[in-house]
């Protein structure tokens, strides 16, 4: 995710131009070993929520480099980095002490600097993270997951009312349409329509690029084989979602194993 409230993260063709210098794919297959799908919005691929409609960017390092030009840069004295006004292009991603991230970062330092961009990557401790950096708005770029629960309501990451500190809209976003959509969403009881309401949110979202999607990742669930009553195919809320049927036949139940 881009602070929105540093330079040159503001011009949304900077961000247009990283998310194009960055291969998802690259990421998914080098640290999360393919198990995982590109994304266009919060919501898992398959669910109610996610739009369908929405394709992810490709990788294109040319479209990356034409949109920087556009917005100003140029190697003016040919050291392979990109700069602006006298300023080299420079910032600092960074993260969680959290090895997937870190292992991303890595990557995306590697193609951004084959676009002239110089990125430093600095892992830091959970609490310090939070406080020092997050809370404070004291960084360039962030790399954070995080998982949803069933109700697709995101007015607590999005909103505009949500930046003070310790507020989760830590990246400075702000937009009036998704303001009014996230709004609707919290009121509207036809399922229907709440539908049509966080499309149109995710569609807005992706073009104004706050954050770069990498992926979703798959989850590996191991279920002995004694334990009955699990749906098939699994569920898209998760192949826990209806744990609460679930049993073991009484001639596999420990106690029952053990009498005999």
């Amino acid at each position: 995710g881009f602070n929105l409230k540093h330079k040159p993260f503001d011009d949304i063709r900077v961000r247009k131009a990283i998310n194009y210098a960055i291969d998802k794919q690259e990421i998914i297959d080098g640290v999360f070993l393919g198990l995982g799908v590109n994304i266009t919005s919060p919501y898992k691929p398959g669910t109610r929520w996610s739009n369908p409609a929405l394709k992810p960017a490709s990788y294109d390092p040319s479209k990356a480099k034409a949109l920087l030009k556009e917005a100003g840069f140029s190697d003016t004295d040919s050291d392979g980095v990109l700069e602006r006004d006298g300023k080299p292009f420079e910032f600092e991603i960074i993260t969680n002490q959290n090895k997937e991230r870190e292992k991303s970062a890595v990557i995306i330092q590697r193609r951004l600097k084959e676009i002239g961009i110089d990125v430093k990557i600095r892992a830091i401790e959970w609490t310090s993270f939070i406080s020092r950096f997050i809370n404070t708005g004291d960084f360039d770029v962030v790399i954070l997951g995080w998982g949803l629960g069933l109700d697709p309501d995101q007015y607590n990451i999005w909103h505009s009312s949500q930046q003070a500190p310790g507020q989760f809209n830590f990246l400075g976003y702000s937009n009036a349409t998704v303001d009014k959509l996230l709004e609707q969403g919290r009121t509207e009881l036809n399922p229907i329509k709440r539908q049509k309401i966080y499309h149109a949110f995710a569609k807005q979202i992706l073009a104004d690029i706050p954050i770069v999607y990498l992926s979703a990742g798959y989850s590996l669930t191991a279920i002995h084989k004694r334990v009955q009553g699990i749906a098939s195919p699994t569920p898209p809320a998760g192949v826990a979602y209806d744990s609460h049927k679930w049993f073991i036949p009484k001639p596999y139940r420990r106690n029952q194993i053990s009498a005999n």
